[in-house]
């Protein structure tokens, strides 16, 4: 998992990426467009130039060769072993080779590269929940909004170490 503390600047870029319709589908009803913007930003960043901006509906980046889709979500502390990562249902079609999963500050001021995994990695791991189910790996009554597949942060490639820019290589 890596820090990042967030830029002024970056803000600006992902409120520029995107016209911030409401997507088909959105869960958040458009609400979640800019944490998903800022997550992209992030990553891109991170990468510098090894990493080509697409913005396409089934991969965002380019990064040395391979299609990344960022899955980003907004969280109102510093993420924990406990937490997962969703992707919704209706997105399993995505034609992307990797998921790199972020977490953004509610403040927007702090985001976490969590880590990676590809695409067929990922549908081999997760859990499938139902919209309305409430997810009993917590001591809460948290609900999925929504048919998503599920896996806890713990399980991603490279979430125990430093992400490097050869993690999209293996």
């Amino acid at each position: 998992m890596i820090e990042i503390r967030i830029t002024e600047e970056q803000r600006k870029r992902a409120n520029e990426l995107y016209e911030f319709n409401i997507l088909k589908g959105s869960v958040t009803k458009g609400e979640g467009n800019e944490i998903g913007a800022l997550g992209e930003i992030i990553v891109l960043d991170y990468y510098g130039d090894k990493a080509e901006y697409v913005g396409d509906y089934d991969y965002d980046l380019i990064i040395k060769g391979k299609k990344v889709d960022v899955k980003t979500k907004k969280q109102n502390i510093r993420p924990a072993k406990h937490h997962s990562c969703n992707i919704f249902a209706y997105n399993t079609k995505q034609k992307c080779d990797w998921y790199c999963f972020v977490f953004i500050h509610q403040s927007l001021n702090f985001g976490w590269i969590m880590g990676w995994l590809t695409k067929d990695d990922f549908y081999k791991k997760a859990i499938f929940r139902r919209d309305g189910e409430v997810d009993t790996t917590l001591n809460t009554n948290w609900v999925f909004k929504g048919n998503c597949y599920t896996i806890k942060v713990t399980e991603l490639d490279n979430y125990n170490e430093e992400i490097t820019n050869e993690t999209t290589n293996k």
